[in-house]
């Protein structure tokens, strides 16, 4: 059977990738220990991928319902873990299982409808819930007119956008996220060069060659496309943040 043309993070998730967000599993970490300040029991993961994160939350003892809507990537998550995911994306999500003690997102809000989602949010959420989000915007360098041409192009060769279709932010998402009846708990900027990959990511890549070698070879088709500049230096910028729920 001919595999299908994976997007750039399907290929790496085949190939035993995760963590793709910038800043990585240290990152990760940051924001789940302000979630641990509530204690949650019960977690909604958006866009939950191999399930990385899945597997930190249900190793501190969390209850957690993944989303993960594409096929390639959900299939490895649930080998990996053994557990389920829905495979329903956030917006038609019906929130089993809700109210929510925490909601977490890595690199999964900016491709939607932001105030559309934000409601939700504060729907799925307890009153006093926290909201974690880690996205990429657009800094005020950017200009607005080439941001959707941008966002069109990224999303056509990768099958996943760089950043939103609008030019939203960082300064956008705070008022976006305060509307929506949240007060913000913690933030950080991370470094412009938190995208980078490291060492051992690069040798779990060629480990897993051989035994997926399309996968392999459509992620160095990626690479390859990737070398092109495509967003002009300090036109981007990502943040991590925890919201609590009024």
């Amino acid at each position: 059977m001919v595999m299908r043309r994976l997007a750039f993070h399907e290929a790496l998730g085949v190939l035993g990738v995760g963590d793709l967000h910038p800043g990585g599993p240290s990152v990760t970490e940051v924001m789940l220990g302000e979630l641990s300040k509530i204690d949650p029991r019960l977690v909604l993961e958006v866009g939950a991928g191999i399930g990385c994160t899945t597997a930190r939350m249900l190793k501190r003892g969390w209850n957690v319902v993944a989303l993960e809507p594409s096929d390639v990537l959900r299939r490895e998550l649930e080998r990996r873990l053994g557990v389920s995911a829905y495979p329903d994306p956030f917006e038609t999500f019906e929130g089993h299982a809700g109210p929510f003690d925490a909601i977490v997102g890595e690199s999964a809000f900016y491709g939607m409808n932001v105030a559309g989602a934000l409601e939700k949010v504060s729907r799925l959420l307890r009153h006093g819930g926290l909201f974690a989000s880690l996205d990429m915007v657009w800094t005020d360098e950017a200009d607005a007119a080439e941001v959707a041409r941008i966002h069109d192009e990224t999303k056509a060769v990768f099958g996943i956008p760089v950043a939103s279709r609008t030019a939203w932010t960082w300064s956008d998402w705070q008022g976006a996220v305060r509307d929506a009846g949240f007060d913000e708990v913690f933030a950080r900027r991370l470094p412009p060069d938190s995208l980078r990959a490291d060492g051992s990511t690069k040798r779990r890549i060629l480990t897993s060659a051989a035994r997926h070698p399309l996968a392999f070879l459509q992620h160095i088709n990626h690479r390859v496309k990737a070398r092109k500049p495509r967003v002009p230096a300090g036109w981007t910028e990502t943040w991590m943040a925890v919201w609590r729920r009024r």
